[in-house]
């Protein structure tokens, strides 16, 4: 068996007004991140989410 790692099941899927809000920053900066690699889209039922853990890892310094 292949041994895949995963994210945490709790790190929470925020929206881009959401991720925007904790970073201070525009909606249109969130998409600028996650074009960049900084960011991974997470698509939940056609709309596009963002890990809580990768936008404070921003906040940090660090990357996820």
């Amino acid at each position: 068996m292949k041994n895949i790692q995963r994210k945490p099941v709790e790190d929470k899927l925020l929206r881009r007004k959401e991720a925007a809000a904790i970073l201070a920053c525009s909606e249109r900066t969130i998409d600028r991140e996650a074009s960049s690699g900084r960011l991974s889209r997470v698509k939940v039922r056609g709309a596009v989410r963002f890990r809580e853990s990768e936008v404070l890892a921003i906040i940090n310094g660090g990357a996820s």
